[in-house]
């Protein structure tokens, strides 16, 4: 539920944009997004025009220490990856009753540390980079505090002195992965305008890349002073939960990805591209219900048993017209979010179920929307508010599926959307049919296990075994 609320939070983020000066990879530490680039080159005050930040390799080592980091793996745009090795920070909470004063004075606390007036040592201390601003958010998304941090340099760390105010700590950080994005600035203090643009873009970036933060603080990066001619801003998340979101397509076959071996009559999909595995999903991004993978010796298509278990259902209104799916899909979120007789939230599960109901010239007769249910709530689910919303109890189900993931550039009208699921519906009954299997081809489903535009996707075209089936 929190990484869906954020997903929708972040994606209405208004960013503005900047001229590119076309910064490479390796000065800002990641690749570009198109969109990104085209967005900069539109932008006409002078004020808020991009600029090229001063690499790191220019920085770290040359101008003064930084602290140890690692840059991970990156397949996407519009961001960097990165992971900070634990150390000590000499650190300082910002007052808010300082007003506009806050950030000035909080710094000038931490350089009287270093400078040895203000640590039990006396010991001067030098300067590093970055000096890092965090600054607290509330449920509102609205500044509610925050604090600002100087890296202890190697000479230091094992036994830095204490400081002598008591508004000043050291702190020793774990570990941490952070997103990043870079810019330049010429001028003493950069504007909150660029800042709002940097992070709006920071987000909809690992939004995209279906990718989740700690919501609640932001990140500034300050590699260089004040003034000088090539300076160096970041704007930072700290990532939750990376290395299971974080998933490369170059790292499983075909076969891995959709979960069954694929027939040689159906080369890989010129349209779609390879699919997210289950794996990969069910229990790092959201739960899924329990389910039984069955084995098979047929190709084309995979055979799995879903567990019985409660999902929230609401039908889907062709009076809604081009809405409709969303208006389905926003009674279910409200569900979830609170709206039923407990005002209980519950936390979003994958996939998101759809079932076209056919009639005997495989015309649509009804549709419907299903969100499962986690098992804290399968004895007693709270009844939701909504009328058109109602909880159903499934029993164990065997299904046969066939997995597509993201489209692409092929993929540009609904008609080419529905195209795709002509097809895997098509081939589906076709494997089946040559395979001997007994399945109800009047109830198609799809089954999507992330949100779209979200990240590497799958999405399932499924029929349900006969057998299994109580027609309604």
């Amino acid at each position: 539920m929190r990484t869906l609320t954020l997903t929708l939070l972040l994606a209405t983020v208004l960013v503005a944009a900047a001229k590119s000066k076309g910064a490479s990879r390796s000065t800002l530490g990641y690749r570009e997004c198109k969109d990104i680039k085209d967005d900069y080159r539109n932008i006409k005050e002078k004020g808020m025009k991009w600029i090229k930040p001063k690499p790191l390799s220019a920085i770290c080592g040359v101008d003064g220490e930084c602290p140890e980091v690692e840059e991970l793996a990156n397949r996407h745009c519009g961001f960097g990856i990165r992971e900070l090795m634990a150390g000590k920070w000499v650190s300082t909470d910002l007052d808010e009753s300082d007003g506009e004063q806050k950030y000035n004075r909080a710094f000038m606390r931490l350089f009287s540390y270093i400078s040895g007036t203000g640590n039990d040592q006396g010991v001067n201390i030098p300067m590093t980079s970055p000096v890092v601003t965090q600054t607290n958010l509330d449920e509102n998304y609205q500044q509610n505090g925050g604090s600002m941090h100087f890296y202890i340099p190697t000479e230091f760390q094992e036994n830095p002195p204490n400081p002598t105010n008591e508004d000043v700590e050291i702190e020793d950080w774990d570990d941490v992965i952070v997103y990043y994005r870079a810019f330049g600035y010429k001028g003493q203090q950069v504007s909150e305008d660029i800042w709002k643009r940097e992070f709006g873009y920071l987000a909809l970036a690992f939004v995209d890349a279906g990718l989740d933060v700690v919501a609640r603080k932001s990140i500034t990066g300050t590699y260089t002073q004040p003034g000088v001619r090539e300076q160096r801003h970041e704007a930072m998340f700290v990532a939750k939960n990376h290395h299971n979101l974080y998933w490369n397509p170059a790292d499983h076959s075909w076969k891995e990805s959709r979960g069954y071996k694929e027939c040689r009559k159906y080369p890989n999909p010129s349209n779609t591209l390879k699919p997210r595995t289950v794996e990969s999903m069910c229990g790092n991004n959201a739960q899924c219900p329990a389910v039984e993978d069955m084995e098979s010796s047929r190709c084309g298509y995979g055979t799995r048993n879903i567990k019985a278990g409660s999902w929230v259902s609401t039908e889907i209104f062709a009076s809604d017209g081009g809405d409709r799916y969303f208006m389905a899909f926003e009674r279910l979120g409200s569900y979830i979010m609170g709206n039923n007789e407990n005002s209980q939230e519950i936390e979003m599960t994958i996939p998101i179920i759809t079932k076209n109901f056919l009639d005997e010239n495989f015309e649509e007769k009804r549709v419907t929307m299903h969100f499962y249910l986690p098992p804290e709530f399968h004895e007693n689910p709270p009844t939701p508010n909504d009328d058109l919303v109602e909880i159903e109890q499934w029993v164990d189900t065997v299904v046969f599926y066939r997995a597509i993931g993201n489209y692409n550039e092929n993929v540009n009208t609904d008609a080419d959307v529905k195209a795709v699921w002509e097809k895997e519906f098509t081939i589906l009954g076709e494997v089946l049919g040559k395979a001997g299997e007994s399945f109800y081809p009047y109830i198609a489903v799809t089954a999507t296990f992330t949100l779209p535009t979200q990240g590497q996707q799958r999405q399932e075209a499924i029929f349900l075994q006969w057998n299994d089936h109580e027609e309604e």
